[in-house]
């Protein structure tokens, strides 16, 4: 009798357990479910459609046609014509030297340009700088006076090869001459160097492509030699797919976005070949 009592209470003890971790199973299932159907929160940004642009800036010089003018006799100098800063018309005479006291004539130099006992103007432009005056003896080709023509100006910029593989004659750029304080213009770009080469002006510069630009129209006149500062965006695609850089998936050499559309999620592959949206997907 005591036998049958205690295999009961057993029996009893054994429902009873069984029924408990049936119920913590039970519960962890729910709070499974519960978890899994609100998924993990995640932020969501909205793509845009527009332009891709590079942000380029580079420093320039301004330049002009400009020439050393020199005697291609030797001798004593007798007169000098012009200041500096003075305008000069084309085949005006500037300097004079006495021609009882020529030397032998040099076969280097231009009959256009200069004379045996003159030099006069070779175009239309300005006295920049008066090597000599007179009474000095001026040996055959040396510097006497530096002309820079009013026509033919231009700005050089001065840019690093990885940016100026995507510029294009006809853009415009913002140039400033007196910082980034100063008034700005604009400028156009008429022609891109071919190499990377190093500024004669500055002894150990790095090589960058020399970008010639149509000066445009300055607040006020800008004189040759005047360094400048050149900024404006260089565009990379039209029309693309604009999202934020953290939102691309980096996998190795498939790289791509998780889209939403109408409540779905789906991936998209991140593709530079196209521009239209879909499928172009550019990091911004």
């Amino acid at each position: 009798m005591a036998n049958m009592r205690n295999h009961a209470v057993t029996r009893l003890l054994l429902r009873l357990w069984v029924q408990i971790v049936l119920g913590v199973i039970l519960v962890v299932v729910v709070v499974v479910v519960i978890r899994s159907s609100h998924g993990h929160p995640v932020l969501v940004a909205e793509a845009t459609q527009g332009d891709l642009t590079l942000r380029i800036a580079a420093s320039g010089l301004v330049e002009a046609k400009s020439a050393d003018l020199s005697f291609r006799g030797s001798g004593n100098i007798l007169s000098i014509y012009v200041e500096e800063g003075e305008r000069v018309g084309r085949s005006q005479v500037l300097a004079r030297i006495d021609p009882a006291s020529s030397g032998p004539i040099s076969p280097l130099y231009s009959v256009e340009s200069t004379n045996v006992d003159a030099i006069h103007a070779p175009y239309d432009g300005t006295i920049v700088e008066v090597y000599l005056r007179p009474g000095v003896v001026v040996a055959a080709g040396q510097p006497v006076i530096r002309i820079v023509a009013d026509e033919s100006v231009w700005i050089t910029g001065f840019v690093n090869s990885e940016d100026a593989m995507y510029m294009r004659p006809g853009d415009t750029y913002r140039c400033r001459a007196g910082g980034y304080l100063s008034q700005p213009w604009d400028i156009v770009i008429k022609h891109i160097g071919r190499e990377a080469v190093a500024r004669r002006d500055i002894p150990g510069s790095s090589r960058q492509v020399r970008v010639r630009f149509d000066p445009g129209v300055a607040s006020a006149p800008i004189a040759p030699g005047t360094e400048v500062d050149i900024d404006g965006e260089a565009l990379l695609a039209g029309g693309a797919a604009l999202i934020p850089a953290a939102a691309v998936v980096r996998d190795g050499p498939r790289d791509y976005v998780w889209l939403v559309e109408r409540g779905k999620v789906i991936t998209s592959t991140w593709c530079r070949s196209a521009t239209a949206l879909p499928p172009a997907i550019w990091s911004s």
